[in-house]
């Protein structure tokens, strides 16, 4: 990148109404490419960048927007299709400035490593997710990019596809896209927000991304006609009412403020009648305001959300050292094997696994899906499941015709929850714990024949074991609920396992550190060096980029291995 092309970008950014301060922040070079930094001491609740929505680049608003619409093209396709268009038109589009200076700086990607060095990635569960991508997006532009160019040469002319529309530039491309788009609202959904996608992700962040996604889903508008057929009569008898006139500063205030009540939550509705009139400044900005103090020379920084170092260094390029987030996949068949060789009768694990499967939804509640969006290109076509991928805009639509058979089939909705749930994956947490599901199939798998027939007949009876499970490992594990308000509040006491619970209670933790082995040797894992020393030779390593963030997200998974066995060695001890 040259000076020159940040230069161009900031006065198009100031021609375009983007609101920043130039005494108060500045975009220069970091240890992480472009970011945002302040320029003096700024307290919280600064509102450091303010982007009119009027020149995010979205499917919405690029050129080529209605043969994008009339195709069908959705999620990532087409936001990128949409910024390749908008960088083949060079000064003729409103985005030139900033897409040169996106396009003279190339993202580092784990899907651009040559294959010698995703090879070194395969100890870790990262390298299934690349090699997928990139099989996707290969397929991706084979069967939807190439033919929607073929079928308007009136717009790709033969010239432009060779400039601009190789698979390499579409590549780079969805690159910039999955590493920089941003939710937007209901109109827009995900857009490349100029200016505002320089800052950078912090897992302790100093500010936040606020936007009104509520909005008329046909034009845009935060009230309009589509949304107000039925209103019209109630807005005439409203329309002599004033909302009281506010100063610059105050306005500012009520605006910010409207705009982390809604992100949070928090909106009152009671509000509605004095909003009125200034909606439309709630509406037509992406934000970003800082949430806490920063000194001067300190960068701004965002969170993009909380996910474990795999779907990072898939979607953005980067991964965290020691990240909370970060989760190792256990295969159920590794469970069945460990509990095979424990039990010795194939049939006795094959018989419970089927009666978990089909009845685990009465003990253990819905994944709430918020815990998991991503702020990002990919939140409407990737369902991650943590790790992953699903780039297919072909599989999306054949879900969407599926969905519809069986609406005229008169079929139950909440089926394809169902199908969509990884029925065969549970996870092992940061701290090396094993997550419900498994605990409560161990458990399944371990119980007494008598036992088993009498979970299997009554409801009750399950809930009430499982209910003792959960309560005795909160203890163990040190994860009861210390924040209790009540201090008189009587604490539940355990009562002391009994021979067939102590044999049971064995048997669960051999199986977890036979897993946890498997799941080791799987993956060739190696138990010579510690994840301790692995991170410190890492760290004295001259790895870079997305092969330095690979080697952490092995050595991360390696750490919850190794956090597992440790653990689960200790409980079996005590025993």
């Amino acid at each position: 990148m040259s000076a020159q092309d940040l230069t161009a970008f900031l006065a198009w950014a100031e021609e375009n109404e983007i609101q920043w301060d130039k005494d108060a922040i500045e975009v220069r070079e970091g240890k992480h490419g472009l970011g945002v930094y302040a320029k003096k001491n700024l307290d919280a609740g600064f509102e450091a960048i303010q982007v009119p929505k009027s020149v995010v680049l979205s499917v919405q608003s690029t050129g080529i927007a209605n043969l994008i619409e009339d195709e069908d093209i959705e999620g990532y396709v087409a936001l990128t299709l949409a910024a390749m268009y908008e960088l083949s038109q060079g000064t003729e589009s409103l985005w030139s400035a900033y897409l040169t200076l996106l396009n003279n700086r190339h993202p580092q990607m784990a899907s651009d490593l040559p294959e010698d060095a995703r090879e070194l990635l395969k100890k870790c569960e990262v390298y299934s997710d690349i090699e997928t991508d990139l099989k996707d997006m290969r397929e991706d532009y084979d069967t939807i990019v190439i033919p929607f160019l073929e079928k308007h040469p009136e717009v790709f002319t033969e010239e432009i596809k060779a400039k601009f529309f190789s698979y390499e530039d579409f590549k780079v491309m969805t690159s910039h896209v999955s590493s920089r788009a941003m939710d937007v609202d209901d109109y827009h959904i995900s857009a490349l927000v100029p200016f505002a996608d320089f800052v950078n992700h912090n897992a302790e962040p100093n500010s936040d991304y606020l936007t009104h996604e509520e909005v008329c889903e046909v034009c845009g508008a935060i009230s309009c006609e589509h949304l107000d057929e039925d209103d019209e009569d109630d807005e005439d008898d409203e329309d002599d009412e004033e909302a009281p006139e506010l100063s610059a500063e105050e306005s500012k205030k009520k605006r910010v403020a409207a705009k982390k009540a809604e992100a949070d939550g928090e909106a009152d509705e009671g509000d509605d009648e004095d909003d009125e009139d200034w909606e439309d400044e709630i509406n037509d900005t992406c934000d970003i305001i800082l949430d806490e103090d920063v000194k001067k020379g300190e960068e701004i920084t965002r969170h993009y959300g909380p996910f474990p170092n795999k779907i990072l260094l898939s979607k953005y390029g980067f991964a965290e050292i020691d990240n909370a987030h970060d989760t190792v996949t256990i295969q159920i068949d590794m469970i069945k094997k460990a509990a095979e060789g424990l039990i010795g009768d194939a049939a006795i694990v094959e018989e419970r696994v089927k009666w978990f499967l089909e009845t685990e939804d009465v003990f253990i509640g819905e994944d709430d899906d918020d815990d998991f969006e991503e702020d990002g290109c990919c939140d409407h076509d990737h369902d991650h499941d943590h790790d992953h991928h699903d780039h297919g805009h072909k599989r999306k639509h054949e879900k969407k015709e599926a969905d519809a058979e069986e609406a005229e089939e008169g079929g139950d909705e909440d089926d394809d929850d169902e199908e969509d749930f990884p029925r065969d994956i549970m996870y092992m947490m940061h701290d090396g714990s094993i997550d419900d599901r498994m605990l409560m199939l161990l458990n399944v798998l371990f119980m007494e024949k008598e036992q088993f027939a009498k979970v299997e007949e009554s409801v009750e009876v399950a809930t009430e074991y499982f209910n003792d499970i959960f309560l005795r490992r909160a203890l163990e594990e040190n994860l009861a609920d210390d924040e209790a308000e009540d201090d008189d509040e009587e604490k539940p006491e355990l009562k002391p396992l009994d021979e067939t619970g102590r044999k049971i209670r064995k048997s669960v933790l051999e199986a977890i550190l036979q897993v946890i082995r498997l799941r080791a040797d799987t993956f060739g894992v190696s138990d010579t060096t510690t994840a301790e020393d692995d991170l410190e030779a890492l760290k004295k390593s001259n790895l870079t980029g997305p092969a330095y963030y690979g080697a952490i997200c092995v050595q991360g998974e390696k750490q919850i291995l190794q956090n597992g066995l440790k653990t689960y060695s200790k409980f079996l001890s005590g025993l």
